[in-house]
C-alpha cells in the first residue's frame, strides 16, 4: 500500500480514475457513498487500484479485505454480472487483478467497485444462546407490546419508562419528522440528536427505539446504565458494562444494526470503544464538544435539533405531572422546556432565571450556543436563559432567550456591563439573534430615556412608495416629561406626558404622548402594525399619527407600513456620543 502511495506522490505521470462503491449484492451506493476518484501513477494494474480503494475508505470497509473487492469497467459491465445463456447476453467478469487500469475510469464511464457482504460468521443464532445474556428488564422485553392510540400516544401498559414515571409516551410531531428521515437510510450512517438539556432528546431515543424493534431491526440501546440488544427475532439481550461484542465480531457489528447512544452520564471515552463505523449509529446528547468532536469527522453525521415545546405540546402532557401546580406561569417565564415547566417545580421560576444569571457573565448571555459551543462550568446554567430551537426539517438551529422576563432579568443583572458596551451593543449587526435581541431591549430602554428628556429629533413623514415629491427631513418638537406607566390607551389622559403600557406584552405601541402622537421602538426595518393601533391611535385626539422611532442605520430606509390610511413618520434615534 506503502508503495502505491508513494509512487503515486512521486510519478510525473498520473491519472484521475473515478469510481462507484456499490453493494454488490443490491446494485445500490454502499453505505451511501457518492462518486470519488484516487490518482495512481500511469500502469497501474486493477490489484494496486482495490487496495488503494481500501486505504482510503478504511472507515467503510473495514469487514472486508481489498482482495475481496470486484472491479467492474462501468457501470454496464456490473448490470451484466449476472447475464446468463437465457439472456443471450454475454455475462460480465470482473476485471483481472493484472490488467492495467489505464485508459479506464473517466467521469462518463466510473470504474465500479463492488463491495460483497462481510465474511460468513456463525449465525447470531448460534451464538447468541451461548454468549448473550437474557434481558431482566420488563420495560425492555415487552416494549414490542407497546401500542400507538389515537392522539398520538404510545401506551406502555403497566411498564414505566426507565429513568421517568411514565407508562405513556406523547409523539411530537418533530419526533416523527426525525425519526423518519433517520429511518430512511438516505446516506445517513452517523446521526446525531441534540438540543436544549431537558427538552426530551432521550424520549426521542426510546421511541426510535419502538419504531425500529416493530420493524424487525436489530437495535443495540445503550441508555444510562442500560446495553440493551434486540436480534430482530424478537428476542431481547442485556449485557452488563464493558461486556459487548468485540468490535471485531462482524456477525455483531455490521450495517444491519442500528446502536443508540444516550451521551447522558457518558463521557468520551464510551463513545469511542465502540466501533462507530460498522453500523449506523444514533447519538442522543446536549450540545457537547468534547463528546461529538471526533464523532463528527468524516463521514459527518446528520445533526437533527430538536424543537423547543410549544404551550399546546405541553398542554397535552400536563396531565401526566400533577405536581406542576400553575405550569403555564412557569412556561411564560422560564420557556418551552418541559423538565423546568412540568418536572422540578419546587423553585420560583424567577429566582431560577435570576441565580442563572448571577453565575454567567454578559458575553455567556449573548453567545450563540451550538454543537460548536466550548465547554465551560457554565455550560448547564446558561441554558436556563437560552434555548435552542429548530423548525422542521430540523437540520438548523438558532437561539433564543427562554423568554422576554429572561431578557429583562439579563438587562438587570448586566445593566452596568450594558451600558458600558452600549455603543457597541447599538450598532452591533452580527446576526446574532441573542444579541439583536438584547440591542432591541437597550434600544428601548433608551429611546424612552430620550423621551422623557424631550427634545428635537430628525423626523420624516413616510409616503406610500409610489408617491412623489416627498418632504425631506425635518425636526419633531418633544416635551420634556417624566413618564407614567398605565394600562393602555384612553382618551382624556394628560396632554404632552409621556405613557408607557404597563404589560411589556402590550402588542399596539411602545409609548404615547396624547397631543403629539403614539411611538413604535424596533430596529428592524421589517415590523408591521398591530391591529389595535387603530383603535388606539384616534384616541389621542388630533394627534393621531404613529412615529416609528428608528436607529440610525434604519432611518433613511424605512417604509410605510400596512394599513397606509394610518399618518406615519420616520423618528431618528442618535446613538450616545
Amino acid at each position: 500500500m506503502n508503495e502505491i502511495l508513494d509512487a503515486t506522490m512521486t510519478s510525473s505521470s498520473t491519472a484521475k480514475f473515478w469510481f462507484l462503491l456499490l453493494d454488490s449484492a443490491t446494485g445500490q451506493p454502499y453505505k451511501g457513498t457518492t462518486a470519488d476518484f484516487v490518482s495512481l501513477p500511469s500502469g497501474a494494474v486493477v490489484a494496486e487500484f482495490r487496495k488503494l480503494i481500501h486505504h482510503e475508505n478504511s472507515n467503510k470497509l473495514a469487514s472486508v479485505d481489498a482482495s475481496d473487492l470486484l472491479i467492474y469497467r462501468n457501470i454496464a459491465a456490473f448490470d451484466r454480472r449476472n447475464n446468463d445463456a437465457a439472456n443471450k447476453k454475454e455475462k460480465e467478469e470482473p476485471l483481472d487483478p493484472t490488467q492495467s487500469v489505464d485508459g479506464l475510469g473517466s467521469q462518463e464511464g466510473m470504474l465500479v467497485v463492488a463491495v460483497p457482504p462481510p465474511p460468513s460468521q456463525p449465525s447470531l443464532q448460534q451464538i447468541q444462546p451461548l454468549f448473550f445474556p437474557p434481558c431482566k428488564v420488563s420495560f425492555f422485553n415487552n416494549l414490542d407490546n407497546a401500542t400507538e392510540s389515537h392522539g398520538g400516544w404510545i401506551s406502555f401498559g403497566h411498564e414505566v419508562m426507565p429513568s421517568t414515571s411514565l407508562n405513556s409516551l406523547y409523539i411530537r410531531e418533530c419526533y416523527r419528522t426525525i425519526a423518519a428521515r433517520i429511518t430512511n437510510r438516505k446516506g445517513i450512517q452517523k446521526a446525531i440528536v441534540t438540543g436544549t438539556p431537558g427538552i426530551g432528546k432521550s424520549l426521542l431515543l426510546v421511541y426510535l427505539l419502538w419504531k425500529l424493534v416493530r420493524e424487525g431491526e436489530r437495535v443495540l440501546l445503550i441508555y444510562g446504565i442500560f446495553n440493551i440488544y434486540y436480534d430482530g427475532n424478537g428476542v431481547v439481550f442485556q449485557f452488563d458494562s464493558g461486556r459487548l461484542p468485540s468490535d471485531i465480531d462482524y456477525s455483531f457489528w455490521n450495517d444491519t444494526l442500528w446502536c443508540l447512544f444516550d451521551a447522558k452520564g457518558k463521557c468520551e471515552a464510551d463513545l469511542y470503544r465502540l466501533p462507530v463505523e460498522l453500523c449506523t449509529f444514533i447519538v442522543s446528547t446536549s450540545p457537547r464538544r468534547d463528546l461529538v468532536n471526533d464523532f463528527k469527522k468524516p463521514p459527518e453525521p446528520q445533526i437533527f435539533y430538536m424543537p423547543i415545546w410549544t404551550k399546546a405540546e405541553l398542554e397535552v402532557i400536563a396531565p401526566l405531572f400533577p405536581n406542576a401546580i400553575e405550569w403555564q406561569n412557569r412556561f411564560e417565564i422560564l420557556g418551552g422546556i418541559p423538565r423546568h415547566v412540568l418536572e422540578v417545580t419546587t423553585k420560583n421560576p424567577t429566582a431560577i432565571l435570576e441565580e442563572a444569571c448571577r453565575k454567567v457573565s454578559l458575553d455567556d448571555c449573548i453567545r450563540e450556543v451550538s454543537m460548536e459551543s466550548d465547554i465551560n462550568n457554565n455550560s448547564t446554567i446558561i441554558h436556563y436563559l437560552i434555548h435552542i430551537t429548530s423548525v422542521p426539517p430540523f437540520t438548523e438551529s438558532s437561539v433564543r432567550y427562554a423568554s422576554p422576563t429572561a431578557l429583562n432579568i439579563i438587562f438587570r443583572f448586566k445593566g452596568k456591563e450594558a451600558k458600558r458596551q452600549k455603543l457597541e451593543l447599538l450598532e452591533s449587526c452580527d446576526g446574532n439573534p441573542l444579541s439583536a435581541a438584547l440591542r432591541g431591549h437597550i434600544i428601548e430602554q433608551y429611546a424612552i430615556e430620550l423621551l422623557e428628556k424631550g427634545g428635537k429629533f430628525s423626523c420624516r413623514q413616510l409616503f406610500r412608495g409610489s408617491e412623489k415629491n416627498k418632504p425631506g427631513d425635518t425636526k419633531i418638537n418633544i416635551p420634556p416629561s417624566k413618564k407614567i406607566v398605565a394600562d393602555k390607551v384612553l382618551a382624556n389622559q394628560t396632554l404632552n406626558q409621556l405613557y408607557v403600557p404597563k404589560s411589556k406584552n402590550y402588542a399596539a405601541v411602545d409609548a404615547w404622548i396624547p397631543g403629539v402622537g403614539a411611538f413604535q421602538i424596533t430596529v428592524g426595518k421589517n415590523h408591521g402594525i398591530n391591529g389595535r393601533v387603530e383603535e388606539d391611535l384616534p384616541k389621542l385626539g388630533e394627534a393621531n399619527r404613529l412615529y416609528w422611532v428608528l436607529p440610525p442605520e434604519h432611518y433613511q430606509s424605512f417604509t410605510k407600513k400596512t394599513p397606509q390610511s394610518i399618518e406615519q413618520y420616520a423618528v431618528m434615534i442618535p446613538y450616545p456620543e
